[in-house]
């Protein structure tokens, strides 16, 4: 499925949802407010029969689109599915709590905003156990979540189904995992992994799958994680990558990752292949250069971030096209670093997600929104707590509305 038409999927279900909650409010509103005129309500109750004729209306083209879009990736889910693992039962009780972690998260930032923002309207006696409350709420969350959101990522044939698109794969040496999970510093309060903002920049073009290490408990935060057998791990790598739309490699040390580089120079179209060098790694580029008609330009490479220095993207001859990552500035938070404001810093990922977009520009790949969705996967948590909390309490306000309107309130 294109990504305009998941576009349309998404725009004609969210107006179908908007419609139905639209019609509900209405209809609750004309039934209970008995202080209306009969002109008012109705008005209120016309209104909302429309709506909800609007919503039934566009509930076809939805179910229509869902089906459409989930069978352009059955290919894809068949090929995946089988090396998902299934989850035991109990692992939903984590996932009620990832979701108990969020709901504390948003309404506890809510409260601390809004104590620093109206708390001079406020009688002390209401500002202060508010803003108490919501900080001891978000460091509750944090702690919940923490421990929590690997039991809620979704299984790399969930991930597939639910968006429709050819994915994007993601290879690496397992041996480097450790720098993509450690915690971008580009916001203030984040729970998010380099991995996390990267898979999210990415999913502008379409979900991003990986092959997940061996013998690991829990998936790692990221992209979608499916598990191959040791012995027999190769004949499904080639397939996705050939089912893949773009295939992202991050350099590193392991033959089996050196393997995959040989396959998509030899079997895959160039500009399908970004690679991904760490800072400081002339090694590996001076063994990329054996794989290539033409080696890397040395003058052009990135010097600084230990994890992602330099994004190098290929013509249809293999010639390399070196994007630098470039280096940030620090704010006043620099002092704590023993670095003045404006000095020099590792690039976060946000940095890498733009030299990401810039490279794929080159190469005619069109992605706009790839920057500032890395930014806001920084603050995925925070803003998916304060929608749970806006949506319990809608439910809870109809819901004490139709209570009342029955009478049981």
């Amino acid at each position: 499925m294109s990504s305009r038409l998941r576009s349309l999927a998404r725009l004609v279900t969210v107006l179908a949802v908007t419609a139905a909650y639209v019609a509900l409010h209405l209809a609750v509103s004309a039934a209970g407010d008995r202080t209306a005129s009969p002109g008012t309500a109705a008005l209120e109750a016309g209104a909302a029969l429309w709506c909800g004729l609007f919503a039934l209306l566009l509930l076809g083209p939805a179910l229509w689109l869902r089906h459409l879009r989930r069978s352009g990736a059955a290919e894809l889910v068949r090929v995946v599915s089988q090396y998902v693992p299934p989850r035991p039962p109990w692992q939903r009780a984590r996932r009620v709590a990832n979701g108990l972690g969020l709901l504390l998260f948003g309404c506890g930032a809510g409260a601390v905003h809004a104590s620093g923002r109206h708390g001079h309207t406020m009688p002390p006696a209401l500002r202060i156990p508010l803003l108490l409350g919501g900080v001891a709420a978000v460091i509750a969350a944090l702690l919940i979540l923490r421990r929590t959101r690997p039991y809620a990522v979704r299984p790399a044939a969930r991930a597939l189904l639910l968006s429709g698109c050819r994915p994007v794969l993601y290879l690496r040496s397992f041996g480097d995992d450790e720098g993509p999970v450690q915690l971008d510093d580009g916001a203030d309060l984040t729970l998010h992994t380099r991995e996390e903002q990267l898979a999210s920049a990415l999913g502008a073009i379409g979900p991003v799958i990986a092959v997940g290490r061996p013998g690991e408990r829990l998936p790692q935060l990221g992209a979608a994680r499916f598990y191959l057998p040791l012995d027999d791990w190769k004949p499904t790598v080639l397939r996705l990558m050939d089912l893949s739309q773009l295939i992202v490699l991050r350099l590193g040390q392991g033959d089996g990752l050196w393997w995959e580089v040989e396959q998509v120079r030899t079997t895959q179209p160039a500009r399908k292949l970004v690679l991904l060098l760490p800072g400081g790694e002339s090694a590996l580029a001076a063994r990329l250069n054996t794989y290539l008609p033409e080696p890397l330009p040395p003058g052009e490479l990135g010097a600084g971030g230990e994890w992602v220095s330099t994004v190098i993207v290929f013509d249809d001859a293999w010639t390399p096209r070196v994007f630098p990552v470039g280096p940030r500035r620090s704010g006043w938070s620099g002092w704590f670093a023993n670095a003045g404001p404006g000095a020099a810093v590792d690039p976060n990922t946000t940095e890498v997600a733009r030299a990401v977009r810039t490279a794929l520009t080159s190469s005619g790949l069109r992605r706009r929104t790839m920057t500032w969705r890395s930014r806001l996967a920084a603050h995925s948590a925070l803003l998916a707590g304060l929608g749970l909390a806006v949506t319990v309490a809608l439910a809870s306000w109809l819901g004490l509305r139709a209570l009342q309107l029955i009478e049981l309130w």
